[in-house]
């Protein structure tokens, strides 16, 4: 199965392109974990952008059981570690850390792709034990707060370890002229902790829908 196929049920926004909006902010519960030791000279696996982002300090560390080559569809991809080791994935080599914060109970790092989008991992504030329904109602009123409109919802997919469900979301952005992005928004839970991932892209996703169901398939969620 191509790793697209996970996002091939849901609608697709029109043909064209559009400016990225930036991730949506949720507050995150701490969760606790061990991550594997990172390379001492390998600077590649830390692209750590500008703003907020600390560069003395890795939001990431190395994972090698992750990697994997580059291939017709997707380029090459590093294993590395997030949010204190408690998740696990593969990304592209050339993805680099656009945002990230650590602070117990806001837990989130959010990527840049070359390929003009942002890839977002956020841990929710959900308890792992609450049932789909109200994990996905309690989802479902934040996009409505915040003005979003789902365009496709609830639909099921897996991570490498752990249940996960699709939102299709199209926000209009205020400015001068208005425009709207678009994001593939995914909720995963394992037996420990709840996590949304955000895709923000332009209207045309089929250029890069390959790269993000790639790596939202390879996560390992502790």
């Amino acid at each position: 199965m191509r790793a697209s196929d996970l996002f091939s049920n849901l609608p697709r926004p029109l043909r064209g392109s559009a400016p990225l909006l930036g991730a949506i902010c949720l507050v995150a519960l701490t969760g606790c974990g061990g991550s594997p030791t990172a390379p001492q000279r390998d600077d590649v696996f830390y692209l750590h952008g500008s703003g907020v982002i600390d560069k003395n300090q890795s939001y990431e560390a190395y994972f090698p059981p992750l990697n994997a080559d580059e291939s017709d569809r997707l380029p090459r991809r590093v294993g590395v570690g997030i949010l204190d080791g408690d998740v696990r994935f593969a990304r592209p080599i050339d993805w680099y850390v656009r945002d990230a914060d650590y602070s117990d109970g806001a837990r989130f790092i959010s990527y840049q792709s070359p390929r003009q989008f942002l890839f977002s991992i956020f841990e929710r504030v959900d308890h792992p034990e609450d049932s789909w329904p109200d994990v996905m109602k309690r989802y479902e009123r934040d996009i409505e707060d915040q003005g979003g409109q789902i365009l496709a919802a609830r639909m099921p997919i897996a991570t490498a370890n752990a249940q996960a469900r699709v939102y299709l979301v199209k926000t209009r952005v205020p400015a001068k002229p208005a425009y709207h992005s678009y994001a593939h928004e995914v909720i995963v839970r394992s037996g420990r902790r709840l996590l949304l991932v955000q895709v923000v892209h332009g209207e045309n996703v089929e250029a890069v829908e390959d790269e993000m169901a790639s790596a939202v398939r390879s996560m390992l969620v502790y």
